[in-house]
């Protein structure tokens, strides 16, 4: 199962990107291939949505929740699964004793299967190492922008 990371540093409360990150209206202008999301349930843990890109329809749910630390999604288009893993921490300040900003962590696991051979093939994968970047560059770029 090849994963891929990515952390970013945002000029925002925990709170702030928290809010973000849980508003399923906002997850087209971020969420790594989200083009459009619908019938979303409660936005908690077990919560299910429907969602498209380019055109083809997934299904998401909410695998685990922990306000403002952690959110867990899985995603699956046909027979790709994708688990998204998304920590929060605060962080700045001088010597970092403010806390006036949040460090989010994202792991992206394709869940693949194929064995050594299809995690030697996906590992090396530039299009999903490149999904992470921009999905956090993204998110940065919206929560600083509210």
């Amino acid at each position: 199962m090849p994963k891929f990371e990515r952390e970013v540093e945002i000029d925002a409360s925990v709170e702030t990107v928290w809010q973000v990150m849980t508003n399923p209206n906002h997850w087209p202008q971020w969420f790594p291939g989200v083009d459009s999301v619908s019938k979303a349930t409660a936005i908690s843990a077990g919560g299910r949505f429907e969602w498209t890109a380019e055109g083809r329809t997934g299904t998401g749910t909410i695998v685990s929740m922990e306000p403002m630390k952690r959110l867990e999604i899985m995603t699956q288009m046909g027979d790709d699964k994708d688990a998204h893993v998304f920590t929060l921490r605060p962080s700045g300040g001088f010597l970092g004793l403010g806390a006036d900003e949040c460090t989010v962590k994202y792991t992206l696991d394709t869940l693949m299967g194929g064995g050594i051979l299809g995690s030697f093939v996906a590992g090396g994968n530039p299009r999903d190492a490149m999904r992470v970047k921009k999905a956090m560059h993204l998110l940065r770029r919206l929560v600083e922008s509210l």
